[in-house]
């Protein structure tokens, strides 16, 4: 009898439909090879400016005694590390880099406005962007051709070690998760109203309000919207990317289901100030919703978890893995693995509503015993009934940690708002704990829509016949 191994070369180049039926994908349609490889470089620029303005952030925070120089070489060091990263993970050498820095650099342009001083006429506008855009971007690329001179001692065979379509839907993936984060805080510190307009700031362009008025609630009100463009215009690149190279249809339409979600999601969040449609910058043509805030804050975890489903369809182990194996037990896998996720969508729905309004803390402590439950049902078959699946042995173990954590959290969180609803005037650290809190339900949620998916992936059920019904 012939060996068989957890991954056959036969089907290295090949993908998976749902069903585990392999299908061929080139991932080029035609397109010249250097624009179909070009996830890597988009993966790592991305990377790149979503480690730079997640360490600006978390050091800008109001109360922070960072010095601005400090800052200023960190997210420098960050960059560069940037340009090391692309010849120490890819086959480019250091032209990698280079073109690494320059991703990094638009997307960082999405902030540029940012550092610029009274910037209220077209003039003073155009003359800022004719200096500052040109040096961001040759800084940019110079660093990211630095590291990448630095970094070329870590690979000097040359070697592809990253895998340029699934690294591109994680980091988007990641990317997506600071941003839950970052409304975390928001919601936490009762900020959501700070700024009066939208989709200006204090009549600012979004992308030209001055870093030196980001202040007390501002701050963390007007970055949230600063990361949500970046999250936007990595899922905007991402979707084109899939839609020139990917030739597995329902993994196009996953793709174009997050960037039709993100879109829906922006709007949710100003519609949230506004309460309308409207272009007015005085708030007292506003009519903020709640309503709208909580829709927002589940809308970001659904959305969150097609990220998630998409980074797994598109990773090597699922494109490159083997065929999917017949199981007894895989009708209740794929069942009960789906079922979490819809019961750990509503708990999030339930979390959203107590952030705000208060009043469900006993339905929503009932549901997270119900979760635990689940979560360790699930886990345990997943890690414990397939020692041939090293990547379900990951899930399970990940579901049962995730979920002990979150418990954890959830305690702290209902001492750290006295068992109350929302607070008038919370500090920080109750938002850091209930915003921990909302944080880790997110990766709850990503773990067992992976636990699903790879589920759904690797087994497939027995016929009735089989089955002997």
């Amino acid at each position: 009898m012939p060996t068989q191994t957890p991954v056959n070369k036969r089907f290295a180049n090949s993908s998976s439909s749902p069903g585990g039926k392999p299908l061929p994908e080139s991932g080029h349609s035609g397109l010249p090879p250097q624009i179909a490889s070009f996830a890597d470089l988009l993966a790592l620029g991305l990377g790149t400016s979503t480690a730079m303005w997640t360490a600006g952030y978390l050091m800008r925070m109001p109360g922070t005694v960072v010095p601005g120089s400090i800052l200023l070489a960190i997210i420098l060091l960050l960059l560069t590390m940037g340009g090391m990263a692309a010849t120490a993970l890819t086959s480019r050498g250091i032209s990698a880099g280079l073109y690494t820095g320059l991703i990094a650099g638009v997307f960082n342009l999405l902030i540029i406005g940012s550092l610029g001083h009274d910037l209220t006429t077209d003039h003073r506008i155009l003359a800022y962007a004719a200096v500052s855009v040109p040096a961001a971007l040759i800084i940019s690329a110079v660093l990211g051709l630095l590291g990448a001179w630095l970094g070329r001692w870590w690979n000097r065979g040359r070697r592809q070690r990253m895998d340029g379509l699934g690294a591109l839907t994680a980091v988007t993936a990641l990317a997506t998760l600071v941003l839950v984060m970052a409304g975390g805080m928001v919601t936490g510190l009762n900020a959501g109203l700070s700024v009066p307009d939208w989709p200006d700031t204090f009549h600012y362009g979004m992308f030209l309000f001055p870093l030196s008025h980001m202040t007390g609630g501002v701050y963390y009100e007007h970055t949230h919207r600063l990361l949500a463009t970046l999250v936007g215009s990595g899922t905007l690149v991402q979707t084109i990317y899939i839609l020139r190279t990917s030739l597995r249809r329902w993994v196009k339409g996953l793709a174009v289901l997050a960037l039709l979600m993100v879109i829906a999601q922006g709007l949710l969040g100003g519609l949230r100030v506004t309460g309308h449609l409207t272009l007015a910058e005085s708030a007292r043509h506003m009519d903020p919703s709640t309503p709208l805030a909580i829709v927002h804050g589940i809308f970001g975890q659904m959305f969150f978890g097609v990220l998630v489903a998409l980074a797994a369809a598109c990773s090597r182990g699922w494109r490159a893995g083997p065929r999917s194996v017949a199981k007894a037990s895989a009708r209740l896998d794929r069942t009960v693995s789906w079922v979490l996720v819809g019961l750990l969508l509503v708990q999030l729905t339930l979390g959203s509503v107590l952030r705000h309004i208060g009043m469900v803390l006993a339905v929503h402590i009932s549901m997270a015993v119900i979760v635990l439950l689940l979560c360790l049902f699930v886990g345990v078959r997943a890690w414990g009934m397939n020692p041939n699946s090293l990547i379900l042995q990951r899930c399970g173990l990940m579901l049962l940690g995730v979920v002990t954590l979150q418990i954890l959290l959830g305690v702290a969180a209902v001492v750290a708002i006295g068992g109350q609803g929302p607070l008038t005037h919370p500090n920080m650290g109750q938002a850091v704990v209930t915003t921990a809190h909302q944080v880790t339900g997110a990766i709850l949620l990503a773990a067992a829509v992976l636990t699903a998916c790879w589920f759904t992936r690797l087994h497939r059920p027995l016929p009735l016949s089989e089955l002997g019904l």
